[in-house]
């Protein structure tokens, strides 16, 4: 009886696995990692905030590991919609990110250009396509 009962428990898993994975699938089209430079080494720690252009659609924003490193996550999971997008790259000497919502506190001094703190003057745009997209961004101090 035993050896029936557990063909059975195999069947029942093999037949669950689908909806399992289709339940955990993310909501978005694609997904964006990439390096960020500032002329040519890692700038570190921070955020990059992807902001689209398209009106209706949310914020994606990515931490930035010390290697320069970044992954977009919206509303808490990972992915973005496909789309054009403003960029802003936050770095500064010391303390923590800023959260979502928030500006960096005032007393520390960016790492980057002033210009790229900012989606509006950054002059930064990528277009994001379906599927998995590597967007490296390169700054520079001039």
């Amino acid at each position: 009886m035993a050896p029936k009962m557990a063909f059975k428990n195999c069947w029942l898993a093999m037949l669950m696995l689908p909806l399992c994975i289709a339940c955990s699938r993310s909501p978005f089209d694609a997904d964006v990692a990439g390096t960020i430079t500032l002329d040519g080494s890692p700038v570190a720690p921070g955020v990059v905030i992807f902001s689209p252009m398209e009106r209706g659609k949310n914020s994606s924003r990515g931490m930035i590991d010390a290697q320069g490193g970044y992954h977009l996550v919206t509303q808490h999971e990972r992915g973005v919609h496909p789309g054009e997008y403003q960029v802003a790259v936050l770095v500064y000497e010391k303390g923590d990110p800023p959260g979502p919502g928030e500006r960096a506190p005032a007393n520390l001094p960016a790492l980057v250009p002033e210009k790229y703190l900012d989606v509006k003057t950054s002059e930064l745009t990528f277009d994001v396509a379906p599927g998995r997209n590597t967007i490296d961004i390169e700054l520079t101090s001039n």
